[in-house]
């Protein structure tokens, strides 16, 4: 058994780590939404990757103090096919280990160690958010915001900044669309919408209670909703008909959640190149734009 667990580690190099998200991360973010057994099985995991590899089913069951269908169970929930697959994806995260990507910025770390922290952490979310996402999702995201009639884009504080983006870049393509981040005009733009409309509700945590009354609204009014979180299960994506998600762990300094902006301007733009691609008459369009654009610089 040992033997075949120490062939998992040696099938693993770096490249095939650039392919697969980080296991630990995704577990954190996932565990909220099961059972109180199944969150025990995560909560062993994370706290003895280098462990867990080594063990089967029935014994990280044991440990747990748990059933093995309950391993099993929590295995399919964190998106492994077998709970081998899982022991390969946890072997990659100790081959290049999490802890050393997000680790706490010290107020003892010097200037260029803060500077790696803040970029390494940047990179491993935009790495494990570009793996997690599905490139059908990102395409069906396009179609409905190239077909719709309106297009309201919410997001309050952090969130504020990533809409108004998303607001520039669709009317680049010649869209109707409207980014709101005072939450009135967020409600009353909501409440005007209909069938043919299209919310794009951006939130970080998920959980904001006027973005979900907001996303409540336009999808009581027949309009299709869109929503942009970080992973996890949050009451956002559950209302939306399209849940599209960034991963990323702040620490303490960064709060403000950072990194996760930075992959969620990265879907935007992802967004925004395919409605371009898709988009006959956008190549003119930016001629003519930038020719207007042009003649307001020195």
């Amino acid at each position: 058994m040992r033997a075949a667990n120490i062939m998992i580690l040696e099938m693993i190099s770096m490249d095939s780590y650039e392919k697969i998200p980080g296991m630990i991360m995704k577990i954190q973010a996932l565990k909220g939404g099961m059972s109180k057994a199944e969150q025990q099985v995560c909560d062993y995991i994370v706290a003895h990757p280098e462990e867990v590899i080594y063990l089967s089913v029935s014994e990280l069951a044991s440990a747990s103090g748990v059933s093995d269908a309950t391993v099993i169970r929590a295995s399919q929930k964190i998106g492994s096919s077998s709970y081998q697959e899982l022991k390969i994806s946890l072997a990659q995260d100790i081959v290049t280990p999490l802890q050393a990507v997000n680790e706490e910025i010290s107020e003892a770390d010097p200037p260029k160690t803060v500077l790696e922290k803040v970029f390494q952490s940047a990179l491993h979310t935009l790495n494990f958010t570009y793996n997690m996402l599905k490139a059908d999702e990102i395409v069906l995201a396009a179609e409905k915001l190239m077909g719709a009639r309106r297009i309201a884009i919410c997001g309050l504080g952090n969130s504020s900044a990533i809409a108004a983006d998303t607001q520039h870049k669709l009317m680049r393509l010649g869209l109707s669309a409207s980014a709101y981040s005072d939450s009135h005009l967020q409600i009353i733009g909501a409440s005007s919408m209909s069938k043919g409309d299209v919310l794009f509700a951006i939130s970080h945590s998920g959980s904001s209670k006027d973005i979900v009354r907001v996303a409540e609204i336009a999808k009581e009014n027949g309009a299709y909703v869109i929503s942009l979180t970080s992973l996890g299960i949050n009451p956002l994506s559950d209302i939306a008909d399209l849940a599209l998600y960034t991963a990323s762990n702040e620490t303490h300094y960064r709060a403000v959640a950072l990194s996760s902006r930075i992959a969620q301007m990265a879907i935007v733009d992802a967004i925004y190149t395919f409605i371009a691609l898709k988009k006959p008459d956008a190549v003119e369009g930016f001629y003519k734009l930038e020719k207007n654009l042009g003649d307001t610089k020195y």
